[in-house]
């Protein structure tokens, strides 16, 4: 059914690179090169999120809308994080795929990108156990169809049946959606030491 959230898997990869790079268009491409090197990192981290769950890295699920031809047209990258473990420094190499073998993709990079979002994730939730949404994102032509509340509210649904908080970190353009969801803004700057990259969001547990 199209606008049903559902689990991705391995054969909707190409639609999910598609979708992704469509995202991170623009500057987005220093980091996440539009490039078949880049393609390549982004297939094999899609499968580090589908494949077998790990003792080491958070339980990874990618969350889908499908439209009426049952392609993905967006998707969310939700982990399950689990009390005491690591999200800080270069954590995100569990999660995402390492590149060390790929030419064409920084380290370097990616790292600038991920480690300060996950910097301010810490600074929120600590050690806590907690549902981390990661990344919400819709293609440009399925847009205003409420896709990327569905997704967040299916998000929020996981934490609730973890008795758990939920955690991301918010753009501009996401912030209605987040209030909706009822995920507050946490003020950190003084213990970050300035302006987070972007807005760290907090869903408590259920009371």
């Amino acid at each position: 059914m199209a606008g049903k959230v559902g689990l991705a898997n391995t054969d909707d990869i190409p639609d999910l690179v598609e979708i992704f790079w469509e995202a991170f268009s623009g500057p987005g491409e220093i980091v996440f090169p539009h490039t078949d090197a880049g393609r390549k990192w982004l297939q094999r981290s899609f499968n580090n999120f589908l494949g077998q769950k790990s003792y080491y890295r958070p339980e990874s699920k990618i969350a889908i809308v499908r439209n009426l031809n049952s392609r993905p047209v967006a998707l969310a990258i939700v982990h399950v994080v689990r009390p005491g473990q690591n999200i800080t420094g270069e954590a995100w190499k569990t999660r995402w795929a390492r590149c060390e073998d790929i030419p064409g993709v920084s380290e370097d990079q990616l790292a600038e990108f991920f480690e300060p979002l996950a910097r301010a994730q810490y600074l929120v939730v600590g050690k806590e156990g907690h549902v981390f949404i990661e990344l919400v994102m819709t293609k440009s032509t399925s847009r205003g169809r409420g896709y990327a509340s569905a997704l967040m509210e299916w998000a929020t649904k996981l934490a609730d049946s973890l008795d758990i908080p939920c955690y991301l970190d918010a753009g501009i353009r996401g912030m209605g959606i987040c209030d909706r969801c009822g995920f507050k803004a946490q003020d950190i700057e003084m213990r970050y030491g300035g302006q987070p990259p972007c807005t760290p969001m907090l869903r408590s547990r259920k009371q």
